[in-house]
């Protein structure tokens, strides 16, 4: 889920912890180490048989171009095409939908059991193509299963995501070696739905997919 909100800069003390994390100031910066923890992700990603088959709806097409930009850089970044278009919902693991209908503080939210991409039309409209281009990353990031880092629940590592990572909010466009390495990760402890149980989500009444159908998101 991507809040609209400033991200302040903050000056951080260095971290000395375990798993690489480039700085964002720059190559030249001194890395960081950070520990990737469980508290980054969740049960579950939308992979099947190692790819996720989305379809933009209709009222979504107005941003195709940063869906097809977010894609294709996150399966540079991945090493592999995880992300596929189709033509066809119902061969979809992944939908994206534009909405007016989301909370005001969102730019965009991620539904994992459904597989639903809702991207706010308001603020969608008001944002240049780098921003547009960062939400649909953020969002993407999701569908690996990863939180988003920006409630991490150790209040120094959060501030330094909110300043430096994708999935923290910070508004980029590019994918750095921590949200690569990441992502990677988060796919390894988390699981990929059987057809059957994904079925189960999308029919439920009460979740994004079918809201989305019935013109309620």
């Amino acid at each position: 889920m991507f809040k609209f909100k400033h991200v302040f800069v903050l000056v951080l003390a260095t971290l000395m912890f375990v798993i690489g994390f480039a700085a964002v100031g720059g190559q030249s910066s001194s890395a960081q180490t950070i520990k990737f923890t469980s508290a980054m992700h969740t049960s579950k990603n939308l992979t099947y048989n190692g790819t996720i088959k989305y379809y933009v709806k209709a009222d979504a097409k107005r941003y195709s171009p940063e869906i097809t930009y977010a894609t294709k850089k996150w399966n540079r970044a991945l090493g592999k095409n995880v992300f596929k278009r189709t033509t066809q919902i119902s061969h979809s693991r992944l939908v994206f939908t534009g909405t007016n209908k989301l909370g005001s503080n969102y730019a965009g939210v991620a539904e994992i059991n459904s597989g639903v991409i809702a991207l706010n039309t308001s603020w969608m409209s008001r944002y240049n193509q780098q921003k547009r281009r960062a939400v649909v990353i953020h969002e993407l990031g999701h569908t690996f299963g990863t939180k988003d880092l920006y409630a991490y629940p150790n209040a120094s590592l959060r501030s330094l995501f909110k300043k430096q990572t994708i999935m923290g909010g910070n508004y980029s466009s590019q994918i750095k070696s921590f949200d690569s390495k990441l992502a990677k990760w988060t796919l390894k402890k988390t699981r990929s739905m059987s057809q059957t149980e994904f079925r189960h989500y999308r029919s439920n009444a009460g979740l994004y997919y079918q809201q989305m159908l019935t013109g309620r998101l």
